[in-house]
């Protein structure tokens, strides 16, 4: 078992940030959300025209898996301090605020090039999150148990 915090932390990150991933993608192909948060991190890189560009798309990706490696890490950290208990909960928290942090503030500061038009939108990554959060919340209550 790895005993390292920033490895384990990382990789419950990225574990983590598959089911975010899969359901904005579901979204997308319903065409409810335009961009997932590939395009969003992309977005960050590229003109808007270029966003949905494989090569965009790449870099959006690595993007969105590193950030979810770092808040992993930091999520870590946060539960060996403060405990397991609720770790769940603790998780459904920190991906409330990863929420209101990027899509409130960065969205708000036209940081990135893709942009959410509409309230819906919106509105729908706040579920991602918070899924992301929990699942990497209980992932490292598991290891650490």
């Amino acid at each position: 078992m790895v005993k390292d915090t920033i490895i384990a932390g990382a990789v419950a990150g990225l574990i983590g940030n598959i089911p975010k991933t899969v359901i904005a993608w579901i979204f997308h192909f319903a065409g409810v959300l335009r961009y997932t948060f590939i395009h969003i991190a992309a977005g960050y890189f590229v003109p808007a025209r270029f966003i949905d560009n494989p090569v965009s798309l790449t870099m959006g990706f690595i993007a969105d898996y590193t950030t979810a490696a770092f808040f992993g890490f930091l999520m870590h950290l946060m539960l060996k301090k403060s405990g397991t208990d609720y770790a769940v909960l603790k998780g459904v928290g920190c991906g409330a605020l990863l929420y209101l942090l990027f899509y409130g503030a960065f969205m708000a500061l036209d940081i990135t090039r893709a942009s959410l038009l509409t309230p819906l939108p919106n509105l729908l990554l706040f579920f991602p999150h918070i899924i992301y959060g929990g699942t990497t919340c209980w992932l490292l209550k598991r290891y650490l148990n």
